[in-house]
């Protein structure tokens, strides 16, 4: 018999947020350079949903990106051979200028908070929000292109965009200080500046999924009040749509449903044949869609994953008292839908988290928290299934 246990997991927290422009599709059909302007809505396959249409070579990860504009010209890249010799020269080349990016053009000195390549082949400078202009990414293109020209590459295809971040950076991670990125660096001391320094140029951990598809997109957040205001709206859509997903649950196509800093997640049992997980992920958009259309969001963002069943620990709730229940969700084929917490320490992507019936908060007990700029709704996957 297979039993259905409900458990709401939800956390008010803080993170630093700093720009994601409204579009799921972005890019632009020409290549020449400054073909486009900041804020232009541009035309690509590649989706600010799907976190795995991103690799960073160093900084910090982003929940969220949008392209401002595309510098150069990608080259033929026909075979899976010729795509990892590009990938390979990209990431020499990230190497080649990460002292001078940096020291002079990166977080906390500068605008850039993140470089990497994205699915297509370019280059990506990812800018926080601010101070960003086209003599900025003309000076920074012009460091890159002439770079990669020492390499042997014209023409460098380089995407310049905006993220969504949140991190906690160590400046002294023996006696526990952090900084939270965001904050004043002001008042640091040189070697907290070259602490952070060192963290911006070490490779973030990946973020990625066994995506089936992703829908919607991740829509424009530049302050506190619509960072907190987006956290509340996916928050009252998923409260919206429980009951209607539930069904799913109980027959166990789906494995867990909830809220990732950004984007609704919804896991769909991996044992499933093809045809029937496509046909879940469309019936149930289409679900989350009509309830966010009533609440004025359209293209809401929506990743599908597949995953394993959760295996879960006992835990019962007798006479409306929840029992700690310790929740193994690292295993094979299963994926942490619970809190993430210092998602850009390269060791862990786990959370310590106590769990409760209700609207009850669950506590962030890892150390450090969330950054600032806006509180935001994490909640993450409401129901889970085990087999009895």
């Amino acid at each position: 018999m297979k039993k259905l246990r409900t458990i709401f997991i939800f956390s008010m927290e803080f993170f630093v947020i700093f720009y994601c422009i409204t579009g799921t599709a972005f890019g632009i059909n020409s290549t020449d350079n400054n073909s486009a302007q900041p804020g232009d809505y541009l035309n690509s396959e590649i989706s600010n949903v799907n976190y795995d249409d991103y690799n960073y070579f160093f900084g910090l990860n982003s929940y969220g990106n949008t392209v401002i504009t595309r510098y150069g010209k990608l080259p033929d890249l026909e075979t899976e051979e010729q795509k990892e010799s590009w990938k390979s020269s990209l990431e020499d080349l990230s190497e080649k200028i990460k002292d001078t990016i940096v020291s002079e053009y990166m977080y906390p000195h500068g605008e850039i908070v993140t470089c990497g390549t994205n699915s297509q082949g370019y280059f990506l400078i990812l800018f926080r929000y601010g101070n960003v202009d086209e003599p900025l990414m003309d000076e920074i293109y012009a460091l890159i292109d002439n770079s990669a020209k020492e390499m042997g590459i014209q023409d460098t295809p380089v995407e310049f965009g905006y993220g969504i971040y949140q991190a906690e950076i160590p400046l002294d991670s023996e006696h526990g200080v952090y900084h939270t990125y965001g904050e004043n660096v002001e008042n640091l001391s040189e070697s907290e500046i070259r602490a952070i320094e060192e963290y911006m140029k070490k490779k973030p951990e990946k973020l990625s999924g066994n995506y089936i598809a992703n829908y919607g997109e991740i829509p424009l957040l530049k302050d506190r009040t619509e960072v907190s205001s987006w956290g509340s709206k996916l928050y009252s859509i998923k409260n919206g749509t429980e009951g209607k997903i539930l069904p799913y649950l109980e027959k166990g196509q789906v494995v867990a449903y909830g809220i990732e800093l950004t984007r609704l997640v919804v896991d769909i049992y991996d044992g499933l044949p093809s045809e029937e997980k496509a046909v879940l992920v469309e019936e149930i958009y289409q679900i989350i869609d009509e309830e966010a259309r009533k609440q004025n969001v359209t293209d809401i963002p929506v990743a599908f994953e597949e995953s394993g069943y959760l295996q879960l620990d006992e835990e019962v709730i007798e006479d409306g008292e929840a029992v700690r229940e310790e929740t193994n969700l690292l295993g094979s084929g299963e994926k942490n839908t619970g809190e993430i917490n210092n998602l850009n320490n390269n060791d862990s992507e786990s959370a310590n988290k106590s769990s409760s019936s209700g609207d009850k908060s669950s506590e962030n007990n890892s150390t450090p928290g969330f950054g600032l700029l806006g509180s935001l709704t994490c909640l993450y996957g409401g129901w889970r299934l085990r087999k009895k």
